[in-house]
């Protein structure tokens, strides 16, 4: 599919690099057979075990794949690689317009309301979390419960509800308040879009470390650094961030909590 994709006069490296550049340079156009780097760098901290369960395959057949002993069919690359980013659409839509591709096109649209929903709503990635613990949720006392579960004004608290539903996020089944499906988007933001929301989170930290809210775990660490191992200390915190991400996958959805973290230097250009 790739040398197909090249040979047509798509640009295949600027492709994978719009839809994960941390792994786009393993991948050798001189090659284009060769994926099993690529899908190394994609698979993140995730086990075989859950790859294979979430993509439907055999432990056998993802690790053949990962290891380059097997190139596998298109179908199951293409779903190994949704189990791994939850973004197979979003691949597909940078090689091609996605409206041509009407298999997914629908799921592309859905997504993209998604993305968007955490920008025009910034507390609903914790209505969405807080959504999950529910077992049964009806309709009608939604509103008030989620004010009390994140401290919000009842009013706000609607609102977000209202726009769970809207976006997909959430839906009505026989008045009760249940959350769709989770899948992973990729979102398409101005800086200013994303500078808006990383406030919105150091905010409710800061008014949950002013308010001294039992059970918070805080810490900080003020120092001078050489600038090679102030490098060092980012990509740990990257990696830090990704390990969080694969304990949340395997996770069950028990309790709604936020992580922030956040390395600055001054002087910093």
């Amino acid at each position: 599919m790739l040398r197909a994709c090249g040979r047509v006069g798509i640009d295949v490296p600027e492709a994978l690099a719009r839809f994960h550049a941390p792994s786009a340079r393993l991948w050798d156009p001189s090659e284009p057979e060769v994926i099993h780097p690529w899908l190394s760098a994609l698979r993140g901290q995730f086990s075989q075990a859950i790859l294979a369960d979430r993509a439907q395959l055999s432990r056998q057949q993802v690790g053949r794949m990962l290891s380059g002993r097997s190139r596998g069919r298109l179908p199951l690359v293409l779903g190994l690689i949704h189990a791994m980013t939850g973004r197979m659409p979003d691949l597909i839509g940078q090689m091609v317009p996605i409206r041509e591709v009407p298999a997914v096109a629908r799921e592309a649209e859905a997504r993209k309301a998604l993305a968007r929903l955490a920008f025009a709503h910034p507390w609903s990635p914790a209505a969405r979390a807080w959504l999950g613990t529910q077992k049964k949720l009806p309709i009608e006392e939604a509103p008030q419960r989620l004010s009390a579960a994140l401290n919000l004004p009842l009013e706000r608290a609607e609102g977000l509800i209202d726009a769970l539903v809207s976006s997909g996020a959430a839906r009505i089944e026989r008045k009760q308040l249940r959350p769709a499906p989770r899948v992973t988007v990729e979102i398409d933001a101005t800086q200013e879009d994303v500078q808006r929301v990383r406030a919105h989170w150091a905010e409710v930290s800061a008014e949950r470390v002013a308010s001294g809210a039992r059970g918070d775990l805080f810490s900080f660490n003020v120092f001078a650094v050489g600038r090679d191992d102030l490098v060092k200390i980012r990509e740990a915190q990257r990696r830090f961030y990704r390990e969080v991400r694969a304990i949340v996958a395997e996770s069950p959805p028990e309790i709604p909590a936020m992580l922030v973290v956040h390395t600055a230097a001054w002087g910093d250009k």
